[in-house]
């Protein structure tokens, strides 16, 4: 191989990389620290990442959620063909929320600004967040089309050379029910990219070229060698994997997954998934794409972090006017009952050419959560998002963790801020016993959530309007390789059996009773240790009788 010519030396290319690493951390500090919402100070539902001149992402926060992470890329280019570069300005703040050009529903809003450095535009800082509220219907699956969902924001100037557009303001005031907490967020992505500015600008001071470019060039080229010879280990073929998806009323959705490895590249095709359907969890290419890729960089476990050179050698294919390529103006609202699972998707097709490479089914995936909207007692409107998850699938050499976000990446809501913001108690949050599929290398355990809304006079004013969000109530998470299946999951609101998506008024007294599955097993359970299943059952991991049918443990 000829040896690369850089105009960078290596140590100088070393640290300023690590810059670029360390200034989308900055960014995202800034955003949780300034935010006004529990979902993106607690949670952590958002990203941020830095491109150049050339719209070519250089780095993004790795603590965040693909899901807003991964279409950053997308929606800036959409931000510049309805904003050409030419026509920035310094101080310019772009703001918009279609779903078909970023993330894939109304309450993910992007904010991204340009970088100028002695008058030349270097790149640019974007910012994404989910937001509590947008207007429209709250939090459900039962919209019929995209208008229902809330506000869409165009691509326009929220700020024109450092002074807010007060009319792009006030459309957003005039929409929304949580003002207050929106703007203040709002607010937050702002500053967050005013500091990313900042930091970008005094890194182009001290690079001899005064922009980006060379060192961009450099970090692109070698993470996408990198990448395509991680690839080129893999056996190459297509694999595929078909699954069975359970979404809101019952119905069944099919998911066909090919996974090609041809020379250095990988391509994952849905083609043969089921078309759109009228339940808000249709899911947009972009987000598609970004869940599918994400899966995939874990799996190829990358010395380099992400950025646009890892992304080049992937591609995703799904059919227009699928459940994964829907067209407009299908409703979207709750695409993470489709999109979480395509991680685990991938690692089902491939697991034959990649066993090392993989885990088996989650049972975090998809999300499981609350959206509860009302008044408490104080005359304090809440409308927070609650975020519980289940256990990650086993891997090869070890189990899964348990009660751990995947692929989403957002934190489970601790009680105290849930119990703080709402007029609730959590009465139960406890890991679930047998929730963990067997095998060889056992799934995460699951969890048991109960929460009660509080009576009298310290409960809610009037109705608590609430929906629900998870899944796998009919199919569970599968194991991998000879490893078992976890069990389904349950949901209950005052006792009555439910499963996820609707609309629900809850009143002072009514329970909440979750019980969000663990993930699948690795292996063959016969072939686990018999230390292992003893320490489990001493743990009260698992019950003697799931010992004994499982892993045919008999306990002395």
């Amino acid at each position: 191989m000829t040896p690369r010519t850089s105009k960078i030396d290596l140590i100088t290319l070393e640290m300023f990389w690590r810059r670029l690493v360390s200034i989308v951390g900055e960014l995202g500090s800034t955003l949780r620290r300034t935010s006004f919402s529990t979902v993106v100070r607690d949670i952590g539902d958002y990203g941020c990442a830095v491109f150049d001149a050339r719209a070519r992402l250089l780095a993004q926060t790795p603590d965040s959620t693909p899901g807003l992470c991964g279409p950053l890329g997308a929606m800036l280019r959409h931000f510049l063909v309805a904003h050409p570069p030419a026509t920035l300005r310094e101080g310019d703040v772009i703001i918009g929320n279609d779903p078909w050009a970023g993330s894939g529903h109304h309450n993910d809003v992007s904010i991204m600004a340009p970088i100028f450095h002695e008058a030349r535009l270097v790149g640019f800082v974007i910012t994404c967040c989910h937001h509590v509220d947008i207007g429209g219907r709250r939090a459900t699956t039962e919209s019929r089309d995209n208008y229902e969902e809330g506000l869409r924001i165009p691509m326009l100037k929220y700020y024109r050379e450092g002074q807010v557009n007060t009319d792009v303001l006030a459309f957003i005031l005039g929409n929304v029910r949580s003002a207050e907490i929106v703007v203040g967020d709002l607010g937050a992505q702002v500053a967050a990219c005013h500091v990313g500015s900042e930091r970008i600008r005094e890194l182009c001071a001290e690079l001899a070229s005064g922009d980006l470019q060379d060192l961009a060039d450099e970090i692109v080229a070698r993470s996408d060698e990198v990448t395509r010879a991680e690839i080129a280990k893999l056996k190459q073929g297509t694999y595929r994997h078909e699954a069975l998806i359970d979404i809101v009323g019952g119905a069944t959705l099919t998911i066909c997954t090919a996974v090609t490895v041809t020379g250095d590249e990988i391509i994952v095709d849905f083609t043969g998934s089921s078309p759109q359907v009228a339940p808000a969890i249709n899911c947009t290419l972009s987000y598609t794409a970004a869940y599918t890729v994400f899966g995939v960089l874990c799996m190829l476990d990358l010395p380099v972090a992400v950025n646009e050179g890892t992304l080049g050698p992937i591609k995703v294919i799904a059919e227009e006017g699928s459940v994964l390529n829907c067209k407009f103006p299908a409703p979207v609202f709750g695409r993470t009952a489709i999109g979480n699972f395509l991680p685990d998707l991938v690692y089902q097709a491939i697991a034959p050419a990649a066993p090392t490479r993989i885990c088996a089914g989650a049972g975090a995936t998809p999300m499981w959560g609350q959206y509860m909207f009302g008044k408490r007692a104080d005359g304090e409107n809440f409308a927070p998002f609650n975020v519980a998850s289940g256990g990650l699938g086993a891997r090869a050499g070890k189990d899964g963790v348990s009660c751990l976000a995947f692929p989403y990446n957002v934190g489970n809501t601790p009680a105290e801020v849930i119990e703080s913001e709402v007029p609730v108690i959590v009465e139960e949050r406890s890991l679930w016993e047998d929730s963990a599929g067997p095998g060889k290398f056992r799934g995460g355990l699951g969890q048991r959530y109960v929460l009660r809304l509080l009576e009298g006079e310290l409960g809610p004013v009037g109705d608590v309007l609430a929906s629900f969000r998870g899944g796998r109530f009919i199919h569970p998470p599968e194991g991998v390789l000879g490893g078992g299946d976890a069990p389904k999951g349950f949901l209950s609101i005052r006792g009555e059996s439910q499963d996820a998506g609707r609309q629900v008024v809850l009143r002072g007294g009514d329970r909440i009773v979750s019980r969000i599955p663990g993930g699948g097993g690795y292996g063959d359970p016969r072939d686990r240790s018999r230390e292992a299943v003893a320490l489990d059952l001493r743990n009260g991991l698992i019950s003697a009788e799931h010992a004994r049918t499982r892993y045919g443990y008999e306990a002395a």
